[in-house]
């Protein structure tokens, strides 16, 4: 899909609360959810809206209009029963994308098996981010990148796809310096999409693929 323009966030721990805050300031009209008073409080200048319920009960996410939203996240990283029933009644509801936090495997399979579209351990990755980090100096999110500019992702626009990497030209006509490929996975029961990094020229671009590039701030715009 799309950029984003309304998202529910449900949980305002540390992960949730960052990100909520992160999509606000980027633009996004964003509702921020969390049945402890003390959180909502915190939080409820730097988003658009932010409540206090219990967002495991139907009535409360049609009171706040969850199923206009483009997306969802739930981050409730405490009751995982209450992260379970939110994942289903959003997408009962039709939000589009529901992305769901879990801190093992086994949790991150009952929230696919229950309908998330998409699943994330914060933790493991970013764990595993900064050992690679360590190990190679290489990975870009530790890397300071001028001013202006930045790391996105983006979805491939209609006219690219077909079209290989040598022939747009990315970083010589857009200036988009292309870090990789995420596409969906051709395997029904995997996990997660497939990600092509550093592709070759001759690598084409399909339809749904999205791309993670580098690039001025004011080029990644026209594209998000």
């Amino acid at each position: 899909m799309g950029k984003v323009a309304k998202v529910a966030v449900f949980g305002l721990g540390q992960f949730g609360a960052s990100l909520a805050e992160r999509l606000y300031e980027q633009g996004v009209e964003v509702l921020a959810v969390d049945r402890n008073l003390r959180f909502v409080e915190r939080i409820k200048d730097k988003v658009s809206s932010a409540a206090a319920f219990d967002a495991s009960i139907r009535e409360n996410l049609d009171e706040y209009g969850v199923a206009e939203m483009d997306a969802a996240i739930v981050a409730i990283g405490t009751h995982f029963e209450a992260a379970v029933m939110v994942t289903v009644l959003c997408r009962e509801l039709g939000v589009p994308l529901v992305v769901a936090k879990a801190v093992s495997d086994m949790q991150k399979r009952v929230l696919l098996s229950v309908g998330a579209h998409q699943v994330v351990l914060p933790e493991e990755e970013m764990g595993h981010r900064l050992a690679e980090h360590l190990l190679h100096e290489s990975v870009v999110d530790f890397v300071q990148l001028p001013e202006g500019f930045s790391l996105r992702r983006i979805d491939v626009p209609a006219d690219w796809v077909g079209r290989s990497l040598a022939e747009l030209e990315l970083l010589g006509k857009v200036r988009l310096n292309l870090v990789q490929i995420v596409r969906r996975a051709a395997d029904p029961d995997a996990v997660g999409p497939e990600l092509i990094p550093l592709p070759h020229g001759q690598t084409k671009l399909q339809e749904g693929d999205r791309i993670d590039v580098i690039g001025r701030d004011e080029v990644l715009d026209r594209y998000n």
